[in-house]
């Protein structure tokens, strides 16, 4: 997230939020999501996106909201707006990833896996170690569900 606001915005109408009122309220927002404070989290996180639609970092923490909420459908479009509006960071095809594998969607799930691998090659991010660890076991369910699905052998 950039701490300089890209539009004026404001919380009661009368004065904008400066970029560092706006990473404040984020801070914020992140800890009531560590706190286990998911409901809370995403409606300052809704508030957030609301002043500032163009900020990548607001529309991956309203994924991961609705991801920790169960709402699945609803982290995957954030967590696709947050990729289009920021494609080199892995945290969105990491989220994304794990929501595809809670719907069973498990090669949409390998392949973000994979492009987060592909975004730290160095591997210096621990979402990228995360994300090699995840891609490992949606193969290994997507191999057991093929060997689950296929025809005994009968010779």
């Amino acid at each position: 997230m950039t701490t300089e606001s890209k539009a004026p915005v404001s919380n009661d109408n009368t004065r904008p939020l400066s970029g560092p009122e706006m990473l404040e309220r984020a801070t914020e927002g992140f800890n009531l999501f560590q706190d286990g404070q998911f409901h809370e989290s995403l409606g300052l996180f809704q508030h957030l996106a609301s002043l500032d639609p163009s900020e990548a970092y607001f529309q991956t923490a309203l994924g991961a909201c609705h991801l920790a909420l169960e709402d699945l459908d609803a982290a995957v479009a954030c967590f696709n707006r947050a990729i289009e509006l920021d494609p080199s960071d892995i945290t969105p095809f990491v989220n994304r990833g794990e929501a595809f594998l809670r719907q069973g969607r498990v090669t949409d799930a390998a392949h973000d896996f994979q492009h987060a691998v592909s975004l730290d090659p160095e591997d210096k991010d621990p979402l990228s170690r995360r994300a090699r660890m995840l891609a490992a076991a949606a193969l290994e369910s997507s191999d057991e569900g093929a060997e689950a699905e296929a025809p005994e052998d009968r010779s």
